[in-house]
């Protein structure tokens, strides 16, 4: 019981580091590429959420961190059973 709580304590730790760090990268990648004076912001991250810089794609990063640390949980999950 103890390992299959561990299990699931540590499959949600990386999905949580995974999502910090999408949010650092894409919010840092947003504030460098859109935040700029005289740059336009023409990303992929602005469009899809009506915002602009680091907070799209800051918001991008956090989703896709999550949806990649979830699917790599399902996946070592499936692979220990």
């Amino acid at each position: 019981m103890f390992k299959k709580i561990a299990l699931v304590i540590s499959l949600v730790m990386l999905t949580l580091f995974l999502s910090v760090n999408g949010l650092i990268f894409m919010a840092g990648y947003g504030g460098g590429s859109c935040d700029v004076t005289g740059k336009d912001c023409s990303c992929f991250c602005c469009h899809m959420f009506g915002l602009r810089g680091y907070e799209s794609c800051g918001d991008f990063g956090l989703l896709m961190g999550a949806v990649i640390g979830i699917a790599i949980s399902f996946i070592i999950l499936r692979k220990i059973k």
